[in-house]
């Protein structure tokens, strides 16, 4: 489904401030799959997610989705294929528009918005059955400003809208990370309920090593702008979290030993 050959990034190439974000990542996703996937600040995961939905260009490789190329195509275009939440409640959303403004916005995803055409009695039907499913009540708010809402149930509204035209990869980028603990841990539990119930192909970023091990059924860890352990399987199921910290411990002990060798 996701097919990622070669991709490298690099920022502000030739000045003092060179950093090398992705070096040669290649991984293949299949239709359905939870991939979280872990590391530590600047080892490439923001980065490979901004290239996979278009906010950059790849300085080589390709990105593939359905076996189509989407290294031509732009960010707008590419919201056909990819929705999108992250960690920011603020951002995915309208503040100064209702919360069935936003949702009609979403479900013309990769087509042509024209607002007043999109909202009418079925729709407002469908938004309400699907506004529903989040159990907060927000399905009788549709005429509410977005901007009104709490941190937790404007990131709720923004998960549904990424999947509401069921798109065929879903990016998750640290979002629960700005919230307080019971409400991440609310946010998180529906967020696999909507990926069991549409078979959402999903990326997940996380620093919570719990969460990497206890959702989705694949764990990539990145460093330095590679992927440096792709654990899935009964190796997953088996590791703890203690067990996943030491084989990154070992990993960057022997990247250090390869660094020190091509210095000599």
């Amino acid at each position: 489904m996701l097919r990622i050959s070669h991709l490298t990034k690099t920022f502000f190439k030739g000045t003092p401030n060179e950093n090398v974000a992705l070096k040669n990542i290649n991984l293949n996703i299949a239709a359905g799959d939870f991939v979280t996937i872990i590391g530590s600040n600047g080892a490439g995961k923001t980065t490979l997610l901004n290239l996979i939905s278009g906010v950059y260009s790849p300085d080589e490789g390709r990105i593939e989705i359905n076996g189509e190329n989407m290294n031509s195509l732009p960010e707008y275009k590419r919201a056909k294929f990819v929705g999108r939440v992250f960690q920011n409640p603020l951002q995915g959303t309208a503040a100064s528009l209702t919360i069935e403004e936003n949702l009609a916005i979403a479900s013309l995803r990769g087509k042509k918005r024209r607002l007043r055409f999109a909202i009418n009695r079925r729709k407002r039907r469908e938004f309400k059955d699907r506004l529903r499913t989040l159990g907060l009540g927000l399905e009788n708010r549709l005429q509410e400003r977005v901007g009104l809402l709490s941190g937790g149930q404007r990131q709720a509204l923004t998960i549904l809208m990424a999947t509401l035209t069921k798109p065929y990869l879903l990016l998750l980028d640290e979002h629960t990370a700005s919230l307080d603990p019971k409400t991440a841990q609310k946010i998180i539990s529906l967020t696999e309920k909507i990926v069991t119930e549409h078979r959402l192909t999903t990326l997940m970023v996380t620093h919570n090593m719990e969460e990497a091990l206890e959702f989705g059924s694949r764990t990539i860890m990145m460093h330095e702008g590679e992927i440096v352990l792709d654990i899935k399987g009964e190796e997953r199921e088996r590791m703890s979290v203690k067990d996943l910290l030491d084989k990154f411990s070992e990993v960057k002990k022997e990247r250090l030993v390869e660094d020190k060798m091509l210095l000599v």
